[in-house]
């Protein structure tokens, strides 16, 4: 039986640091076998600027100054998080089918808090969040996964028997192989306008044959077209794991992978703002 071992989240190193407070973005719920973690989609600064991700104390500084708090990104996770286990929890026998039907409402409540704003998709985009989460039984693992939140399966030899897909890597591989060769530059917000209104929860847009559109649960209805539904047998699973993209770089081969399932609070050391939920199979 799969059992709850660890639960956190932690906010940007570069902010804890320097004890500077700054809104969260990540969230995540779960009662009992059902989860979800949800990570918020970073904003821009208030009027629409931009900075990247701080390097010093005046960097952070600034930016937690000029961000818009609280956070819609803080509230669209909130949303997602709760509304999916709490629709799972008065589900019998839940599987696959239901699972989908739980985060079509979630997705659905989200639209509550966008669909009366102005948005112009940079300084005002729509409040929206990735999301990973599921539902675990006796045999199986039924879950769901858009953008780049992960759930992962391990076997007891730390080995990675399943892992929900990252769409945002189609959307990196055309920034890099198109965009990047240009004059490309976050800063711009003409980029940001194409990343966000043309590109995401974009089914259909296409460079060189392969899709190059990325999911996100905005409220809107064809967010829905980007979430992948999953059933993953469990007879050899040990681990279960689903984190925000936070927590990628404690994953990002088998020692990590070892070292972080043994020793879960070690992502307390650096990063981004990130959550972990694992489970084992005692």
């Amino acid at each position: 039986m799969f059992k709850l071992q660890y639960s956190k989240r932690y906010q940007n190193q570069m902010y804890t640091k320097y004890g500077i407070q700054f809104p969260e973005e990540d969230y995540y719920y779960l009662e009992g076998s059902i989860f979800c973690v949800a990570d918020g989609v970073t904003r821009d600064l208030i009027a629409g600027d931009i900075r990247p991700y701080p390097k010093t104390k005046e960097e952070a500084t600034y930016i937690a100054e000029h961000y818009p708090n609280p956070s819609g990104a803080f509230e669209a996770s909130k949303i997602i998080a709760n509304n999916f286990v709490k629709y799972l929890k008065n589900v019998q026998n839940a599987d696959e089918t239901d699972v989908k039907k739980a985060i079509e409402k979630a997705n659905k409540d989200v639209w509550a808090i966008n669909q009366n704003r102005k948005i112009d998709y940079v300084g005002e985009d729509l409040y929206c969040s990735e999301a990973v989460g599921g539902i675990i039984t006796e045999q199986y693992l039924y879950c769901f996964g858009i953008g780049d939140c992960y759930i992962k399966v391990y076997d007891e030899e730390y080995n990675e028997i399943f892992t929900t897909e990252n769409d945002h890597l189609w959307m990196e591989k055309f920034e890099d192989e198109y965009l990047k060769n240009g004059e490309y530059n976050w800063m711009d917000p003409r980029y940001r306008l194409l990343i966000r209104a043309g590109l995401r929860n974009n089914n259909i847009v296409t460079y060189n044959g392969e899709k190059v559109g990325y999911g996100a649960l905005t409220g809107e209805d064809r967010a829905m077209e980007f979430v992948k539904i999953y059933k993953v047998p469990l007879e050899k699973a040990k681990y279960i794991a689903a984190y925000s993209d936070g927590c990628m770089q404690y994953f990002e081969n088998k020692e990590e992978i070892k070292h972080t399932l043994e020793n879960p609070d070690r992502i307390n050391l650096d990063g981004s703002e990130r959550t972990l939920v694992i489970y084992k199979n005692n």
